[in-house]
């Protein structure tokens, strides 16, 4: 009860908050298993799972979860000619829990757990973010430009944008002091505007206003900061159920 009242009192809480999603009993032991496999093939190609430097559970705002720590490489810069090194705390599901969190938002919003359902977000999901959660760091991507890596600094899986601008590197490569800084970033040293999209599945703040949120995140002309917290406090609620409220919400006005 104390949980659902605080989930109430920080506008986390939505329709799919108070349920809990039994699958079919034949579909866990005859299909499920292949999804599960689907799962582990997208999460065996998450770029930045490469070095594991350390996993900590006292990350401030996470405490009490796995934070893995990563070093990684990206492919070899289209402009430099050379790779680029990144740093990011991640929280990546396991592929049991990827698997079980895609199931149940089909069964949620489509009422079936067939394979064209569950492909299709498992799909989405993949080329949306690779099922990374970054919880704070860079995070590399050649999105407008192949083979250019351009950095984008995270937080509670969230693109942020950081105040000081010798922080952010003009010529897109960041230096260790700035990778350093990502690492330990706060929200005070962050611009009142975040980016629009949650990972795991690019959840946006107008699916979580349209299917019952009610914290003063803005919408997609006003990113208000406020986005980071309740995601956080979704994804985190997420970790320890069967259900992810921020893929139900994506699926639910989009699947």
């Amino acid at each position: 009860m104390k949980k659902i009242v605080l989930l109430i009192a920080t506008g986390v809480l939505t329709t799919a908050a108070c349920s809990q999603v039994k699958l079919p009993a034949a579909y866990l032991k005859d299909s499920f298993p292949v999804l599960i496999a689907h799962c582990k093939a997208v999460l065996d190609k998450a770029y930045m799972v490469q070095k594991l430097v350390a996993t900590t559970d006292t990350l401030p705002g996470w405490e009490g979860y796995p934070v893995k720590l990563y070093q990684y490489e990206t492919g070899k810069d289209l402009y430099t000619g050379q790779p680029k090194t990144g740093m990011v705390y991640l929280l990546n599901p396991s592929p049991q829990k990827l698997a079980m969190w895609i199931a149940t938002a089909c069964w949620t919003v489509k009422g079936s757990v067939d394979s064209k359902y569950t492909d299709s977000l498992l799909k989405w999901i993949n080329g949306q973010s690779n099922a990374q959660f970054p919880v704070k760091g860079v995070v590399y991507e050649d999105q407008y430009t192949r083979n250019f890596q351009e950095p984008y600094v995270f937080k509670d899986g969230v693109t942020v944008y950081v105040k000081d601008s010798t922080m952010f590197p003009r010529d897109k490569t960041c230096t260790l002091a700035q990778l350093a800084f990502y690492l330990r970033i706060t929200n005070d040293d962050l611009k009142p505007q975040t980016g629009q999209y949650a990972r795991i599945a690019s959840t946006r703040r107008e699916d979580y206003i349209s299917n019952g949120g009610t914290a003063d995140v803005g919408d997609a002309a006003n990113r208000k900061i406020k986005w980071l917290s309740v995601v956080r406090d979704l994804y985190k609620k997420a970790w320890n159920s069967d259900e992810n409220e921020l893929i139900i919400l994506w699926a639910k006005d989009h699947l």
